[in-house]
């Protein structure tokens, strides 16, 4: 069940008087805590409080915005992901039947590197429509033929001479930025996957320190960072942007997360052993 995003001020009559429902289960649930709320469904100065302290207890963002990491973390269950995407829309139910036969690959990946199988799910659609936009479409094709006006170690022209893109694979790995593109088994679409998933993880498990990030901050920023880099990611942090400033769009992550929750609606939420969460 998905619940709304609730912070300060959120159910009094003069706000959102249609969420002091679900104010009133957060207050419930903080008291099962240890908290001694008021249950009134007015999202007040005590109860933003005890959010923050829940929130610090729980190695969450302590900002005293109820988003969805902190709700399940108040109901003891995994995030859960929202859509705007119709259940029925023609282009991702496309892009799910090609991603369909690499669902053993995805599942493995995502709980080797600790990671929702939606969010694999939702790259692979961002970045390929997982093959459909490739050419040659599949596995074995390549995107991303838009010239680069710097040449490279790897390549002394705007485009590659082979005539192929500079993003390899279901996952678009890009040639200039990593070796797997350029010399590894990046057509085997399960190496592509892990290689992809291991590439969002280490994005995760450099900025956690770097930045104290945390829950769904650090989540969109290492889903920002498969764009862009975390070297951008960490420049749109220090110039007080959002982390999809230097993304594709400017809406990466935004997006990637929006499709996400597409296909955690067709279950595919977590890996065999649900243990994993970026917090």
């Amino acid at each position: 069940m998905n619940h709304p995003t609730l912070r300060l001020n959120d159910g009094f009559d003069r706000t959102s008087p249609e969420l002091a429902g679900a104010v009133k289960k957060l207050q419930e649930l903080l008291n099962k805590d240890g908290f001694g709320l008021v249950v009134d469904g007015r999202f007040g100065r005590d109860t933003d409080r005890a959010v923050k302290s829940f929130q610090r207890e729980h190695e969450l963002d302590d900002d005293g915005v109820v988003g969805r990491f902190t709700w399940a973390a108040l109901l003891d269950a995994e995030p859960s992901y929202t859509t705007t995407l119709a259940p029925d829309d023609a282009g991702m139910l496309a892009e799910l039947i090609q991603a369909v036969p690499f669902k053993t690959a995805i599942d493995a990946a995502a709980e080797r590197h600790e990671l929702p199988v939606c969010i694999i799910g939702a790259i692979g659609s961002r970045e390929s429509g997982w093959g459909l936009r490739l050419k040659p479409q599949g596995s074995s094709g390549t995107g991303d033929f838009i010239p680069r006006p710097y040449p490279t170690r790897f390549r002394k022209d705007r485009l590659r001479p082979d005539g192929r893109g500079f993003g390899r694979g279901l996952m678009q790995i890009d040639f200039d930025s990593h070796e797997f593109a350029r010399s590894g088994p990046w057509r085997d679409p399960a190496a592509n996957i892990d290689y992809g998933a291991r590439v969002l993880a280490a994005n995760r498990d450099f900025l956690k320190p770097t930045t104290a990030l945390k829950g769904d901050r650090l989540l969109r920023a290492s889903i920002a960072a498969y764009n862009c880099g975390t070297s951008n990611v960490l420049r749109a942090i220090r110039d007080g942007r959002d982390v999809d400033f230097y993304t594709s769009g400017r809406n990466y992550s935004a997006d990637v997360l929006n499709r996400a929750g597409w296909f955690c609606g067709q279950g595919w939420e977590w890996a065999t052993h649900p243990a994993q969460r970026i917090s």
